[in-house]
């Protein structure tokens, strides 16, 4: 009952518990939006396009309805020292400790994208601590190509392991990074709204690439397919990620390989754009709630940063729907239809039914931010609770979708899923690197967004949903508290929200007596504790 388990939690929770008879939902997904939506959606891919990428295409510029085949080497960069960054000496976060972090990332994604421009390199995304570029070129030799990755790499490595020093005389710190490698076909897409194009690459080679770039420990690793390319050592399957290129392996692909402009580390050093200095930073309040907050406004001295929930909704079992589908031309046609009609579906359930804003998409996850407030602060359980009727929404969206793309197209799903993670609190919101669209990147920053995607990761199963430690204490006596079994639960679509909404109103709370409970209680607050202050009595019930 959440009476009963109200009436045992802290006392500043009892408050809450008053106003819960009668209180509706915050926002409502809205089925009849969803379901135009997605028609919308199926029918722009159902005439779609599969062809061969050449040297003269842009990325940027992918209709929807079109995929291309690219034959390249992927490289994911992963920054390490992540956490360390965000906190001061003390372990807090703090506007100091998120200025330091954001000109770190700002100065280190300056030098790489740099290096990438140079060397001709495909810059794709950049989220937070997770860097992803394409090597294309020389366009017919895989292992030139990848001899050229390798070369790119380690000059990225050479380039940020060096502390660099500001007009204050102030140190920016050097970036701790792993690198992952692999090589072959992988399909290029483009989806998002407008200004918010985000190129995305489908199949193995940008997969298994991503997850030699997972880890602890810094180095250059590449897959068991990238070794034998090279004709190296011999690395059993299981053990690519444990085993990084030796100094020797690094340094026979540096000497095989000429890069473009005379590309070396005293040529990144002197021509790089420089970094922000500390004071360059600035932050205000972005207005609540955020489904207007548009990214391309926000640079350095317009910042924002405030309490929110930062939320990850992850298709489970994507990458191995790929892989199933990757050998047929239908089989490829929806894998993009499918990717097409999810993604953008929880993007307008994120934005228009619970007014958040997507940041990005990160492969086939995608980040989101959440407020609720006024001008100066975070209404924190609203947040919450918008963020829990969000994540209901985002999953009935999310098998709404699956169901019209098997009745659209008989596009087998079953294999699907969908992991949600979210978490409260300070994240700043900006974009870094020079400023304009093409050479700058979002950039939503702080330990929460850390967290949620921690918690979507730690999903066991397919239809979970796992809320963070702060989110879960904030949402204390609400009622969606009982949604949650340590922080986690299953199957929590809008429906079951509704439930849980409907199934409170009809519960009678009689307010006198939680009153009397908070004053006979043993444990009644101390005179420095908040109090509640009992309503006052009709005038004809006083005493006279």
């Amino acid at each position: 009952m959440i009476i009963e388990r109200a009436l045992k939690a802290p006392i500043y929770n009892l408050r809450l518990l008053l106003n819960i008879k009668g209180k509706k939902m915050h926002y409502s997904w809205d089925v009849d939006r969803a379901e135009n939506h997605i028609d919308k959606l199926c029918d722009q891919v159902k005439e779609l396009e599969i062809a061969k990428y050449t040297r003269t295409i842009s990325l940027s510029n992918i209709p929807v309805n079109k995929a291309y085949e690219m034959d390249a080497v992927h490289i994911y960069v992963d920054i390490l020292n992540l956490d360390d960054l965000l906190v001061n000496e003390n372990g807090n976060e703090n506007e100091t400790s998120h200025k330091r972090a954001i000109r770190f990332f700002d100065s280190h994604f300056r030098t790489i994208r740099y290096i990438l421009d140079e060397s001709e390199s495909l810059f794709v995304d950049f989220h937070n601590q997770r860097l992803h570029a394409v090597v294309t070129k020389p366009y017919d030799s895989e292992k030139e190509r990848l001899d050229r990755a390798i070369a790119i790499s380690d000059l990225i490595m050479n380039a940020v392991d060096q502390n660099k020093k500001d007009s204050n005389d102030d140190y920016i710190n050097a970036a701790t990074i792993r690198i992952g490698i692999d090589s072959g076909v992988a399909l290029a897409v483009n989806n998002g709204r407008a200004k918010n194009k985000e190129p995305l690459f489908l199949g193995n080679p940008a997969n298994h690439a991503a997850k030699h770039a997972a880890g602890d420990k810094k180095g250059i690793y590449l897959t068991s397919n990238a070794r034998d390319v090279l004709e190296l050592s011999k690395v059993a399957a299981d053990k690519t990620k444990i085993t990084k290129l030796t100094s020797d392996e690094i340094k026979l692909s540096v000497d095989r390989t000429i890069l473009p402009n005379d590309l070396c580390l005293e040529a990144v050093n002197e021509n790089a754009p420089k970094p922000k200095l500390l004071k360059d930073f600035q932050f205000s309040r972005a207005a609540s709630p955020l489904n207007d907050f548009d990214f391309t406004k926000y640079y350095y001295k317009t910042a924002k940063r405030q309490e929110l929930v930062s939320l990850y909704a992850d298709i489970d079992g994507f990458t191995n729907y790929v892989s199933i589908n990757m050998n047929s031309e239908e089989g490829k046609k929806n894998i993009v239809r499918c990717l097409h009609v999810i993604r953008s579906e929880m993007d307008d359930c994120i934005n228009r039914d619970f007014k958040g804003r997507r940041v990005r998409f990160i492969g086939d996850c995608m980040h989101a931010i959440i407020c609720e407030g006024n001008t100066k602060d975070t209404d924190r359980l609203k947040t919450v609770e918008v963020s829990t009727e969000a994540s209901g929404g985002i999953r009935s969206s999310f098998n709404l979708s699956l169901e019209k793309l098997h009745e659209i197209f008989g596009i087998q799903t079953d294999g699907l899923g969908l992991a949600i993670g979210y978490e409260l609190g300070d994240v700043s919101n900006l974009r870094v690197g020079q400023e304009g669209l093409d050479n700058s990147t979002r950039f939503s920053l702080g330990i929460s967004t850390i967290a949620s995607e921690t918690e979507q990761m730690q999903c066991e199963q397919e239809t979970e949903t796992r809320i963070g430690k702060m989110a879960f204490k904030v949402l204390g006596g609400s009622k969606y508290a009982d949604l949650f079994s340590d922080r986690s639960a299953t199957d929590i679509t809008f429906e079951r929200i509704e439930e849980v909404d409907s199934t409170v109103d009809d519960e009678a709370i009689n307010e006198s007596s939680i009153y009397d409970h908070i004053y006979s209680s043993k444990s009644a607050p101390s005179n420095d504790e908040f109090t509640p202050t009992r309503p006052a009595l009709k005038p004809h019930a006083q005493f006279k």
